[in-house]
């Protein structure tokens, strides 16, 4: 793929394409949670911990890469964004739409990659405005016309940043704030998935010795509940062909679980890449991640 930048369009939504399939090989014991937490979903999102888009210097060396996800590697993968982090994807129609945190203003960025021409559209608005304070982007479509944004909120404020907020868009690009999903401190990266209006929200927990990640769920007209936790952290959460896929952050590569009912997991080989912060493109067979530079691209 060949993936210049071009001028700004403006996005319109369709029906999307089928999922790829999921690989089941190697097992190893899952790690599982005794105890059953709820939690009560908030009126609004955050008001504070919001700021004035700026440039994030620590985010200057990351880059966005594309690639199809094949088993235990990334095939075909090619750097897509610069001076960008913690990207998801959907693929509406014949359009793959992403969403990341650009290091330009601190802000989430919405693009396409249409043709093999990518587009970057600019920072998107959350109520009208346009501010930094809102990280780790998850994208799921709601319906034929709404797009869901999951993000964690608040990021700039004294204290623990937070909480989960969920936003909707018609378009991609202007968003509306709805309400917290979740406002647990440290946790971090959530994502989601909805099967028949049941939500499954999986947020990572951050610690250089014990990383892990919480799988919730919430039956519609429900409260979140936490059902499960496993080994890794910064969740990539997909569900395809009646199984739940996860992928984490691992010092091996990407630690990758399967489970067919989000509760009990088994391990499969590992995926080889130098990079992390996993993301599946909703819709199709297509991957992103982020990497450093000067790190070398994805092993074959």
């Amino acid at each position: 793929m060949n993936l210049p930048s071009t001028s700004t369009t403006e996005p319109s939504l369709s029906s999307t394409s089928t999922p790829s399939q999921v690989s089941t090989t190697v097992t190893s014991p899952p790690t599982t949670l005794a105890t059953t937490t709820t939690t009560a979903p908030l009126a609004k999102c955050s008001e504070d911990g919001h700021g004035l888009p700026e440039y994030a210097d620590p985010l200057s060396s990351h880059q966005i890469w594309i690639g199809q996800l094949e088993d235990i590697r990334i095939a075909d993968s090619e750097l897509l964004i610069e001076q960008a982090s913690v990207a998801d994807g959907l693929m509406i129609g014949d359009t793959i739409h992403i969403w990341w945190v650009a290091a330009e203003d601190h802000v989430i960025h919405h693009g396409t990659l249409e043709e093999d021409v990518f587009t970057d559209h600019g920072p998107i608005t959350v109520d009208g405005e346009v501010f930094s304070g809102m990280v780790d982007p998850d994208v799921v479509l709601i319906d034929d016309s709404t797009i869901g944004l999951i993000v964690l909120d608040g990021f700039l404020r004294q204290g623990p940043p937070g909480p989960i907020c969920y936003l909707t868009s018609n378009d991609g690009q202007n968003f509306s704030s709805q309400y917290a999903l979740l406002d647990m401190e440290d946790r971090f990266d959530p994502s989601v998935v909805i099967i028949e209006e049941t939500w499954w929200l999986a947020v990572g927990i951050l610690s250089e010795e014990n990383p892990k990640s919480e799988i919730f769920r919430k039956e519609p007209g429900g409260t979140f509940e936490l059902i499960t936790a496993v080994t890794g952290g910064v969740p990539d959460l997909s569900y395809q062909d009646g199984m739940f896929r996860l992928l984490t952050c691992s010092l091996d590569g990407m630690r990758h679980q399967v489970s067919s009912d989000g509760m009990i997991w088994e391990q499969l080989e590992n995926i080889r890449t130098p990079g992390c912060d996993p993301s599946t493109i909703t819709g199709s067979d297509y991957f992103l991640f982020k990497m450093q530079e000067g790190t070398l691209p994805p092993l074959d």
